[in-house]
């Protein structure tokens, strides 16, 4: 019962700091570069110190194959920004790319939640460790979404999802259990493709200095866990 109310209290902290980035401080949190690239340090590292090393331990057991998850969500959401951003203005085309946007964070974002619910049944001290660097990917939304929801109603909706995933990782804990592995390299993936696209050099993105501080610090934090764990 502990690890029902950790997972359902983080998930709803989550979708509680999306709402509020995403529809109250969207221009002062995305204007800020120097925690855009902090956050992006404390990704990578988590990414190279911890879920890379999950997703192997993994493999032995499903096979190597379950890398294709991480591979997937990498280039699937390339090709979804490529096209958004590249995509032909004030058309249909490009509404339909940004709403296939809309499709992919709100399920990616689902995902986050059971994932959360699976890692909440491992420990507290894992939980922690996955839950600061995709709370801090929700703040700071590495990769601008500028949905344009006409109504409230579509914001929360939207905003809930961590919250919704939660509840299905509950309700339905021994399919998620079987599927975790999967999702956790499909987020992988994703999450990997975001900190590439934000740390690459660019004097308008890229803060290298707090990128480093980020991923030392966090890098400090894994190692202290695997202490604990």
């Amino acid at each position: 019962m502990a690890f029902h109310l950790l997972s359902l209290a983080l998930a709803g902290i989550l979708s509680f700091a999306d709402y509020i980035t995403e529809n109250i401080y969207s221009n002062k949190v995305r204007a800020n570069k120097k925690l855009i690239s902090f956050s992006a340090g404390v990704a990578i590292s988590y990414v190279v110190l911890n879920l890379f090393p999950e997703i192997s331990q993994y493999a032995v057991i499903d096979g190597k194959e379950i890398f294709l998850y991480a591979l997937f969500g990498f280039i699937s959401l390339n090709l979804i920004e490529q096209y958004i951003h590249k995509g032909v203005k004030k058309s249909k085309i490009d509404y339909y790319h940004k709403s296939l946007h809309v499709a992919y964070f709100f399920i990616y974002n689902i995902f986050i939640g059971i994932v959360l619910v699976n890692f909440a049944a491992k420990g507290i001290a894992k939980t922690l460790l996955f839950f600061i660097p995709f709370l801090l990917y929700i703040i700071i939304k590495i990769i601008p979404q500028e949905f344009g929801f006409k109504t409230g109603t579509f914001k929360i909706f939207y905003s809930l999802a961590p919250l919704f995933g939660a509840v299905l990782g509950l309700v339905y804990y021994d399919l998620t259990s079987l599927m975790f592995s999967k999702m956790l390299a499909f987020i992988t993936g994703t999450l990997l493709y975001t900190v590439i696209r934000e740390s690459m050099p660019s004097d308008e993105a890229e803060k290298p200095l707090y990128f480093m501080i980020g991923a030392l610090f966090y890098a400090l934090v894994i190692l202290a866990g695997w202490k604990i764990i």
